[in-house]
């Protein structure tokens, strides 16, 4: 969910023609925790949520290429995770090769989100040092399309019979949050959701019940709890929710009550150029924002503090959190006292995580609040594209892997060890799965945040935007004037439409829009 760098179409022709080929230990430890997650994760008329998969061209996927090659095709992939989700890309990766003699899979990884996006980018001039599937957050859709570097999936789907059970399988939500234009082009997927993370032991205290369906469904049910626990007086608690501020919060809230944008059916049936960013759902948001702030409420961590939200829950001084699902199974590990340095990508902390346990800290996970409901809004995460590439062979072995990827056992793995949600309902089914929703923290936890997904609204999966950056620095930024800077809310919010309008007109040239 974090911010992306510039990124620019290569030329203006048709997108959909990619063929051809050419502080306390305790606090600085939990930190690290959810901050490395944090980073590294870091989310009409509703044409584009049909969840159709069946109009691809067959010609441009050459999914056969495959059988004739000669000796094992070596493929590799690009991702931006650490600890136990790396870990289990590798041991997902490791498995397919051991499963087959015809492909070899490299795993790379390439910094965070954007590292990796800026080195794809410069890899662009040069064909040859491109990955054959690159991991690209949900930010840079349009970005991935306009670059004509990939094959889309919808095309192999069409190529390959065996194919399309997979895909059937797959959430709605999934397949609409990826398709544009009628298109899906992703071939897998990591799913994320924005959960509400809470400190038990202070709901507690306050007289409000922690289970997950008890926990506030609305903005308006967030500020009531915190003013419960506000009058409670629990020592330590200087705010009862802490949020580092950032664009998506606004994003999953307009979401969640099908507010656009942007024109052309939230940029999924055409190139976004309109900004529909002034509406009385954005309003109420910032307003929202406004008042936690100023009556006691919120702690609101400006987006250049990258941990203070982290350290508000990890001391804390703040009962609640909102953040992503992804954090859950690296937070589960602390708390049971099993995570260990390389599990969150850190050799040098100064700390053995390993002899540190969380057990007096009592966390508790609920769907994200949000304007009418909780649990909607849109999904974030990654898609996983198949790099057009100028070997037939590599495609064919990137699109065998993608399969592979997408089975139940591999799903299954995804969300248990990688934190990542189940995005099909054979996975969802699996009893291994099931077993460990009921049966442990860590289940119980992922369990709501993958409720969470199946409540997304196909017919609305979140906008798809050329400068979706751009977007998230101005729409951040305003939320910023208006709550720690003390900023207008309407005047702010008609400042940053008129920003990200330009923002749109300039994309729009540059790809002829």
């Amino acid at each position: 969910m974090q911010n992306q760098p510039t990124t620019r179409p290569l030329s203006s022709s048709a997108p959909r023609q990619v063929r051809p080929k050419h502080r306390a230990q305790l606090g600085a430890a939990l930190l690290l925790v959810l901050a490395l997650f944090a980073l590294a994760c870091s989310s009409s008329d509703g044409e584009s949520g049909s969840g159709n998969t069946s109009n691809g061209d067959a010609s441009l996927c050459p999914v056969a290429a495959l059988d004739d090659a000669a000796g094992p095709i070596k493929i590799t992939i690009w991702h931006a995770w650490i600890g136990l989700t790396a870990k289990t890309l590798q041991s997902i990766a490791d498995s397919y090769n051991k499963s087959q003699t015809k492909v070899v899979l490299s795993v790379e990884a390439q910094g965070s989100y954007e590292e990796l996006l800026k080195k794809y980018q410069d890899a662009l001039g040069d064909p040859a040092s491109l990955p054959d599937i690159v991991l690209s957050e949900d930010t840079t859709t349009q970005f991935m399309i306009d670059s004509e570097s990939i094959v889309p999936a919808q095309d192999c789907i069409a190529a390959d019979d065996a194919a399309a059970a997979i895909y059937e399988d797959i959430l709605p939500a999934v397949i609409s949050g990826y398709t544009v234009d009628d298109v899906l082009w992703p071939a897998a997927f990591s799913v994320s959701q924005p959960v509400l993370y809470v400190n038990q032991a202070h709901l507690a205290v306050a007289g409000v019940d922690s289970t997950p369906t008890a926990l506030p469904k609305t903005l308006t049910e967030l500020r009531a709890t915190a003013e419960k626990i506000k009058a409670a007086n629990i020592p330590g608690v200087e705010q009862p929710l802490v949020l580092r501020v950032d664009s998506w919060y606004l994003e999953q809230a307009l979401s969640g009550v099908e507010q656009p944008v942007v024109n052309n059916s939230n940029g999924r049936s055409g190139l976004a150029t309109e900004s529909d960013l002034i509406s009385d759902p954005t309003t109420e948001v910032f307003q929202w924002f406004q008042d936690m702030q100023k009556d006691g409420l919120l702690k609101a961590i400006p987006y250049s503090d990258s941990f203070g939200q982290l350290f508000a829950m990890a001391l804390e001084t703040s009962s609640m959190l909102i953040d992503t699902s992804t954090a859950i199974t690296s937070v589960n590990a602390a708390i049971e006292g099993t995570l260990t340095n390389e599990d969150v990508g850190a050799a040098d902390l100064g700390i053995d995580l390993s002899t540190v346990k969380f057990d007096t800290l009592k966390i508790g996970v609920g769907l994200n609040p949000g304007l009418t409901e909780s649990g909607v809004g849109q999904i974030g995460g990654a898609g996983w594209y198949i790099v057009n590439g100028e070997d037939d062979a590599s495609i064919a072995a990137a699109w065998d892997f993608m399969k592979y990827f997408n089975e139940t056992p591999q799903q299954v793995r995804w969300t248990l060890e990688g934190s990542y949600l189940p995005v099909s309902e054979s996975a969802r089914e699996d009893p291994a799965l099931l077993a460990a929703f009921t049966a442990t923290q860590r289940g119980q936890w992922l369990s709501v945040a993958s409720d969470g997904l199946v409540n997304l609204d196909p017919e609305f999966p979140g906008p798809v935007i050329g400068p979706y950056n751009e977007f998230r620095s101005i729409t951040r930024g305003a939320l910023e004037k208006v709550t720690t800077g003390g900023g207008d809310v309407t005047a702010t919010i008609k400042t940053a439409n008129t920003e990200f309008q330009a923002s749109l007109d300039q994309y729009a040239s540059e790809v002829g829009g």
